[in-house]
């Protein structure tokens, strides 16, 4: 949110544009494996009048192409790049990356392309098997190797796509995380983000690495509690064993006096200006209440429904934005005064996302995972 001397400026940044749900790949933590939503496309007519509209807005939006799908996996993929360029937006892909050969490598370089995310869970074959079980570790990476080598060659490491690595971190992979720097050397990679796994099967429940976190004081300020700022340590022999008893003490913790506890109900799709569409259309205010769902958390099932605000079909995104709905649903995501789900999880309305224990009414967010700052996107 920007601040021009008065209230926060509420204006669309950043839109997630779902423009397929067909993947190539069928993963251990994906959400498809419990759904029963149809698979579908974003026709190209479609999403050519989603751009155009997009230029309604003051500051046009950065486009990232991503979703429950594989974007790479659309007849029209890099069409839809060419498009989204030719209309002066900056675009982004998220991509579990199997699909990249040497045609759309050098394709999205000469498209300029502005990023491209790349879901890699794993460091080896077999930690990467083990996760994405027709997935070809060798093969992907030597694919980014190729992009990076064909961006030194015309033009240097620097030129478009950036490449950045997303990792979900869970208990079968997490000794993977010290070699991901390794790796992104490798491939040409700037930057590294690492998300926990949202359980939506209930034996991925065991998977979690952050089942003591959801109530650990470390990352719950209180004034009922002490905090402790804490300054730059070398981590090893002397200090791991310490570090760790302080995270479990009953201290909430700050690193050089910035809280561990400021990403709680924080959503950063209504505080940074997100928004979402679907491959039919439907317009969410974030990834999350995109599609039917469930999560699994302590033992318990949450069923999370989808939150349509409009269907560009129907009416202009710019309209469906300022509509009276959205702008009051981004005003409750901000203040977000909903019931504490995620540490509790203990009533019976805990079940889905209708109605919270302070009588919120549906969309209820108390226990979003990735409000509560466990959950990344790219």
């Amino acid at each position: 949110m920007d601040q021009q001397n008065g209230p926060p400026i509420d204006r669309l940044n950043k839109l997630y544009v779902e423009v397929t749900t067909a993947c190539n790949l069928s993963c251990q933590m994906c959400v498809q494996r419990v759904w029963e939503e149809p698979v579908g496309d974003m026709p190209l007519a479609t999403f050519g009048a989603l751009m155009e509209g997009l230029c309604q807005f003051p500051l046009p939006p950065t486009v990232h192409l991503g979703g429950y799908g594989e974007p790479m996996s659309h007849p029209n993929f890099l069409e839809m790049v060419r498009m989204t360029k030719a209309a002066g937006l900056r675009v982004e892909v998220t991509t579990n990356g199997t699909l990249l050969d040497a045609a759309t490598a050098s394709a999205l370089i000469d498209l300029d392309l502005d990023r491209l995310v790349v879901s890699i869970d794993g460091v080896t074959p077999e930690s990467y098997g083990q996760i994405r079980s027709n997935g070809n570790f060798e093969k992907l990476v030597e694919a980014l190797r190729l992009m990076h080598r064909l961006k030194i060659r015309w033009g240097g490491a620097h030129r478009n796509p950036q490449l950045g690595i997303a990792f979900v971190a869970m208990k079968r992979n997490v000794a993977d995380l010290p070699e991901l720097s390794r790796l992104a050397t490798r491939v040409g990679a700037w930057y590294i983000q690492v998300s926990n796994l949202v359980p939506h099967r209930q034996e991925m429940e065991r998977e979690i690495l952050y089942q003591r976190s959801l109530t650990a004081c470390a990352f719950r300020a209180s004034r009922w509690v002490a905090d402790m700022s804490l300054p730059k340590f070398d981590v090893d022999s002397y200090t791991s064993e310490p570090l760790r008893r302080v995270f479990a003490s009953t201290s909430s913790l700050s690193l050089l006096d910035v809280s561990l506890s400021g990403r709680n109900d924080y959503c950063r799709f209504a505080h940074e200006g997100y928004a979402a569409v679907r491959w039919d259309g439907q317009v969410s205010p974030c990834l999350p209440l995109l599609h039917d769902h469930p999560v699994y958390l302590r033992g318990r099932r949450k069923q999370v429904t989808h939150y349509p605000l409009g269907n560009i079909y129907e009416q202009p995104l710019r309209t469906i934005w300022d509509s009276p709905e959205f702008v009051h649903f981004r005003a409750r995501l901000r203040e977000f005064h909903f019931s504490p789900c995620s540490t509790c999880g203990g009533c019976e309305r805990f079940a889905a996302n209708f109605v919270d224990c302070i009588h919120n009414a549906f969309p209820t967010c108390g226990g979003c995972l990735w409000a509560q700052g466990f959950v990344q996107c790219p």
